[in-house]
């Protein structure tokens, strides 16, 4: 695991060295959450934003935090000055903690804190120019009765077998829907269409996750004086729109220019030019870097 720096519990740790029980409940059953912060110029790029999140995700799921955020912030820095000098993909997991084998986690009396740096990953520049390929997947995503897709959870195995699929035909990304037919999100990003000069999104009662690049592609729009909504969208809308594009942490705004072997009408639109390059701005704004 070359340029990887990892930390258990406050403790950095040789990468090849780095170990948690197999009597984890994160490993055994998937019982963890976590957050991903990126880098921007050596600093944390929306990190509060996704702290407030860790929580959220942990509280859903009655997980305490062992730390509290400033030695979170801290420690992600920390993270990232050991790591080859380049931007960084900072991952903190938070685990149920060793307990006995049984589901309830009542025998796990400390949650452990993992840290993983890498180097940001680098998409491939023709996705930017010319509009990466998804593919509507044939995975359904999970219930908000059940594991809902609100809590980012280590319990991620819905996803793997979309993105599975999405490989399986060269596509970047798999695009899931709900038990009801609504589009939700993609398997590491949100989806975002463009139709007749309105920007839609799938909206969160439908079940998915609250992006952070999300939020700021929302609020972007409102500044812009772009009509934005958030709403029940179907695949014959992903169909019909005149733009697509995807956000994530490490992606921002990419445009999308085949679902499937359908190709979307304008691929990079001005709508996702204009809403990628204001989100340029918002990466560099010192008001969301720590």
């Amino acid at each position: 695991m070359k340029g990887y720096v990892v930390s258990i519990n406050g403790r950095f740790v040789r990468p090849g060295a780095a170990k948690v029980s197999v009597f984890d409940h994160g490993f055994l059953f998937g019982d963890s959450v976590y957050e991903v912060v990126r880098t921007v110029g050596g600093q944390l790029f929306a990190a509060k934003q996704h702290l407030a999140r860790l929580h959220a995700s942990a509280a859903a799921i009655e997980l305490r935090v062992p730390r509290k955020d400033d030695w979170l912030l801290r420690h992600l820095a920390a993270m990232h000055r050991r790591k080859p000098r380049t931007e960084s993909y900072l991952r903190l997991i938070v685990t149920r903690g060793e307990g006995q084998l049984e589901l309830h986690p009542q025998s796990c009396k400390r949650p452990a804190v993992i840290g993983i740096a890498k180097p940001l990953p680098q998409w491939d520049d023709e996705h930017y120019a010319h509009g990466c390929k998804i593919v509507l997947a044939g995975v359904r995503r999970n219930l908000k009765q059940a594991t809902d897709p609100a809590v980012k959870s280590g319990n991620y195995l819905n996803n793997v077998l979309a993105l599975m699929e999405a490989r399986r035909e060269d596509a970047a990304e798999a695009l899931m829907v709900n038990a009801q037919g609504l589009l939700t999100e993609c398997t590491t990003s949100n989806i975002f269409l463009v139709k007749a000069g309105v920007v839609r999104t799938p909206a969160l009662e439908h079940g998915l996750l609250q992006g952070v690049t999300r939020g700021f592609v929302l609020e972007l729009c409102r500044k812009l004086g772009l009509p934005a909504e958030e709403a029940a969208l179907t695949p014959d809308d992903l169909f019909a729109a005149d733009e697509v594009f995807i956000t994530s942490t490490t992606r921002d705004v990419m445009p999308v220019g085949h679902i499937g072997k359908h190709k979307v009408k304008l691929t990079p639109g001005r709508f996702t030019l204009r809403i990628a390059n204001a989100f340029h701005d918002v990466l560099h704004d010192p008001a969301n870097l720590t």
